[in-house]
Order: C-alpha cells, then sequence, then structure tokens
C-alpha cells in the first residue's frame, strides 16, 4: 500500500515537473500563424486572376515580338500600327486584372488579420488555463506534503470501525482520480496549445507570403503603366487622332467658340446664382447665431444671481440667493456648493462635443475624406483632395492649356478601351448641374450643338468654390442636387457633343476659374 502511494506521489510531481518545463517553452512561442488545413479551407482564390493575368503576360510578349519584328519594316508598317493599337488594349486589360488581384490580396491580408488576432486571444487563453491549471496541483501536492503520506496501513489502523475505513478509502480514490483528470486536463491543454502555436505559425507564414506578393503587383503596375505610356506615344491611333482633331476644329472654329463663350456664360449665371444661395445661408447662419446668443444672454439675465462666499470672510456658511422680495436667505456649507462645480468628469467624458477650431480654407491639398477611391487599387497616388476621374485609365490626350488658337480649360482622358468605363465623383460634394440629353454618342467631326459641346456632362460642387465638370459622357446617373461621395459613379465615358471619339473632359475649376488639372490628379 505504501508503495502504491509512493508512486501515486511520484506521478503527481513528475507531471507537475513536465508541465512547468512545458510552460516556460510557451512563453517564447510566436503567437503568429496558422494551421494548413484552415488556410486550405479559409484562403480566398485568385487562381482564375492568375491565370488571366498570365494568358494576358502571354500576349504581350508575343505582340512585343510582332511590333520589334515590324518596327522600321515600310512594308510592315500597317502591321506595326496595329500590333501597337493591340497592345495597348492587352497592357490595359492587365493593368485591371492586377488591379482585381489587389483587391483579392487585400481582402485576404485583412482576413488573415482577423484570423491571427482571434487565434492570439485563444492561445494566451489556453496558456492562462495552464498556468491557473498548474498553480492549482502545486498547491495541491504542497498541501499533501506537509499533511504527511497516509497509506493504506495508516488508514486501515487509525479507522475507527469498517465502515470508517471504507469512507476514508473511497475518499482517498475520488482524490486521487480528481487530480489524475487534472492532469490528463492539462496533457490535453499543452497540446492544443502547441497546435494554436503551430497554426499560428502558419498563418504568419502565409500573410508574409500575401504582403510579399502585394509588393510584387504593385512592382507589376508600375511596370505596366509606363509601358502603356511609352505605348501611347507610338500609337498611330494618337497621332491620328491629333491630326484630325486639329483639322476638324479649324474647319468649325466659329461654331465652338460660339458654343463655348454661351457655356461659360451658363457657368458664369451659376457660379453667381450659387454665391447668392452660399451668401443667404451664411446670412441665415449668423442670425439664428445672434438670436440664439441674445435667448441666453436673456435667459442668464432671467437667472436668480448666487453669490458664493469665497471664505474671505471670517465665517464662510452663509450663500445669499437673490430672488424675489419674499424668499429668505439659505444657509449651507460653502464646501458642499464648491464639489458641485469641482466636478469636470462632464466635460472630459464629452471632448468630442466641444466646439472645434473650422478651417474654412479653399486649399485643394486638404482632403475632404469621402467614399472609398477606386484608384486605390491600381497604385494611384493622390496630388491632393481630389482623385482620378476614371479608375484605370490614365492617359491625357490632351492637357490643359492654348490649342490651335483657343484656350483648352480642361485635362482630355482617352484610351482605345475606354468608352463605357465608370466616370467616379473626384471628391465629395453636391450635383449642381447635369445635362443628360445627347444622344449623339459618336466620334464626329463636328459639334452636335448638345450641352455646348460637352454633350452629357455634369457639375460637382465641393465646396469653398471648387468645382469639377465631368463631359462627353455616355450618361450622368446622378441628378442636380444629388450628395455624392468621393468614388462614387457619376457616369459612364462616352463620346457625346464635340468629341472625335471616346473620352472624358475634366476641368477643376476655383470660383469658376479653370486650374490645370494635372495639378490636383
Amino acid at each position: 500500500m505504501k508503495a502504491h502511494t509512493k508512486h501515486l506521489v511520484k506521478r503527481w510531481l513528475t507531471a507537475a515537473a513536465s508541465m512547468t518545463i512545458a510552460l516556460s517553452a510557451f512563453a517564447d512561442t510566436a503567437f503568429i500563424g496558422r494551421a494548413a488545413d484552415d488556410i486550405a479551407e479559409e484562403d480566398i482564390a485568385i487562381t482564375g486572376t492568375e491565370n488571366d493575368l498570365a494568358e494576358l503576360e502571354r500576349r504581350q510578349r508575343e505582340l512585343d515580338e510582332k511590333i520589334q519584328a515590324t518596327e522600321g519594316d515600310i512594308a510592315a508598317e500597317e502591321e506595326h500600327k496595329k500590333a501597337i493599337s493591340e497592345q495597348i488594349l492587352v497592357v490595359e486589360d492587365t493593368l485591371h486584372a492586377l488591379a482585381a488581384s489587389v483587391t483579392e490580396l487585400n481582402e485576404d491580408i485583412s482576413v488573415r488579420d482577423s484570423d491571427i488576432e482571434a487565434k492570439q486571444q485563444d492561445a494566451e487563453k489556453t496558456k492562462n488555463d495552464i498556468v491557473l491549471g498548474i498553480d492549482d496541483l502545486k498547491q495541491r501536492m504542497r498541501i499533501m506534503y506537509i499533511a504527511g503520506g497516509n497509506s493504506y496501513t495508516d488508514i486501515l489502523v487509525g479507522a475507527s470501525d469498517f465502515y470508517d475505513m471504507l469512507m476514508k478509502m473511497e475518499l482517498i480514490k475520488r482524490v486521487a482520480d480528481h487530480d489524475n483528470a487534472e492532469i490528463d486536463c492539462l496533457i490535453a491543454l499543452k497540446a492544443q496549445y502547441e497546435q494554436e502555436a503551430a497554426e499560428l505559425d502558419l498563418q504568419k507564414a502565409a500573410l508574409e507570403d500575401n504582403l510579399a506578393e502585394l509588393q510584387q503587383r504593385r512592382k507589376q503596375q508600375q511596370a505596366q503603366m509606363e509601358k502603356l505610356k511609352g505605348l501611347y506615344q507610338e500609337s498611330e491611333s494618337s497621332i491620328t487622332m491629333l491630326n484630325t482633331d486639329k483639322e476638324n476644329y479649324e474647319a468649325n472654329r466659329e461654331q465652338i467658340e460660339k458654343e463655348h463663350q454661351e457655356f461659360e456664360d451658363q457657368l458664369a449665371e451659376l457660379f453667381a446664382k450659387q454665391q447668392a444661395i452660399a451668401a443667404a445661408k451664411k446670412a441665415k447662419q449668423e442670425a439664428a447665431a445672434k438670436k440664439a446668443a441674445e435667448e441666453a444672454a436673456k435667459a442668464a439675465e432671467d437667472l436668480p444671481e448666487i453669490i458664493v462666499d469665497d471664505g474671505t470672510q471670517e465665517e464662510n456658511t452663509n450663500i445669499v440667493i437673490e430672488g424675489g422680495d419674499d424668499e429668505e436667505p439659505t444657509e449651507n456649507t460653502a464646501d458642499n456648493n464648491v464639489e458641485d462645480f469641482e466636478d469636470t468628469s462632464y466635460f472630459e467624458d464629452n471632448e468630442d462635443e466641444q466646439p472645434q477650431d473650422v478651417d474654412n480654407s479653399s486649399d485643394a491639398q486638404t482632403s475632404s475624406g469621402g467614399g472609398s477611391d477606386p484608384n486605390e487599387a491600381y497604385g494611384y497616388s493622390p496630388k491632393s483632395r481630389f482623385t482620378w476621374p476614371v479608375p484605370g485609365y490614365y492617359n491625357i490626350s490632351y492637357g490643359i492649356g492654348w490649342r490651335w488658337g483657343a484656350y483648352h480649360q480642361g485635362i482630355d482622358i482617352w484610351s482605345e478601351g475606354i468608352r463605357g468605363h465608370d466616370i467616379i465623383a473626384a471628391d465629395d460634394g453636391t450635383v449642381i448641374l447635369v445635362s443628360n440629353t445627347c444622344t449623339h454618342d459618336y466620334g464626329k467631326n463636328g459639334s452636335c450643338g448638345c450641352g455646348g459641346g460637352y454633350g452629357n456632362y455634369c457639375i460637382i460642387d465641393h465646396g469653398d468654390g471648387w468645382w469639377t465638370l465631368y463631359g462627353h459622357s455616355e450618361g450622368i446617373t446622378v441628378s442636380e442636387g444629388q450628395e455624392v461621395k468621393k468614388g462614387d459613379v457619376i457616369g459612364t465615358v462616352g463620346s457625346t457633343g464635340y468629341s472625335t471619339g471616346p473620352h472624358l473632359h475634366f476641368e477643376v475649376r476655383i470660383n469658376n476659374e479653370p486650374q490645370n488639372p494635372e495639378d490636383y490628379v
């Protein structure tokens, strides 16, 4: 019996030592990773995008070889031009596929971050359970050591009767069973902890792979954009469009200038109207503020005056409340009243409700926030509060400035594959003008007269005198008076109005004076 009891105690000591050693190892275990099975189940599959990119890259290589083979060959000049035009479309498709893969990777990274945080919490809880279990076991073993070992022989000798002996043996058995179960539980928790740590390690590795892949995709995007820029410079369609536009403009100069002047007069009237509305709104706000201040002052005058003794007099227990003539002075201690004013917790808890300084600067470099920006997926870096109005299409066929004897007041964003793609709001604002009646959605050598030459267009007021204009749309999908957020779709690219082909005419204005959009987007 005594040997059996010693064996049991030895088992407890051995298990506790093992747990203590294991616990010291847990403290250094990294809490980042994930099990392979979980990764397989939860990963966002981007196989389709990968296949698309592989095919687009293969097609690019073929066209690069074709362009190089036909360069300088007069006999193959048409084939060379065609290959460049086709390559432009392929590169644009590649950019869109890369953007889609970047979006998927960002979503996957976000999911992994959430998983890692959850698993870190689970692992920490398991670790704490083990610590508590070992501490409990140590305490019980210490008590047993102090009490001294009781063998079954001691129980038999010390029992008052047979019933007492059975009860004591049952008690020892139950204690032993409880401790064995506790040790088994700790061993199971140790195994669970090790599994969670391994899962976190795998999750960390997968996350690092995703981040590296994201960085690689960003580099690919930049390389593709540079390649596209070079292709546009070589593109015969770009050169042809330039020559055609010049000829058409010179042939229709008088009509174009007339339409342009009428359009500017319309915008001048709109600007004056907006200014009047803003002035009236400001005057109304100032009147309301003045009235509120007067009412507050009057209310303060009507309140009974409260005089609190400052303690400089010999007796400072009287508080005089001056109200009506019939009111009697009320006695109270100054300390009790001071406490009411010393409690500043309300103001500390309501800091967000305190008045804030408002910057009404019209500096367009200050972002107004707003909705999500679709350009982020393309690696676009904003220059100011405004974002690029046609995500994925960054070629400027014409910039701002004098052109063929006239001043071009915006930028023309053009690509062979741009038709039908989304036009987005460059920043938060209110739609103040929409023209959406032009049905002449095709390239033309003269103006159809719609929308002052801009065809289907809209203007957004961003506040502080800042406007943006979007022209030649297939169709504007917002209405006058509508509030929009940065990145909201407001229409699609078309060729309405005076337009030789699908493109977006984009303007930035301050107090109705055209600015260079390239300084802001």
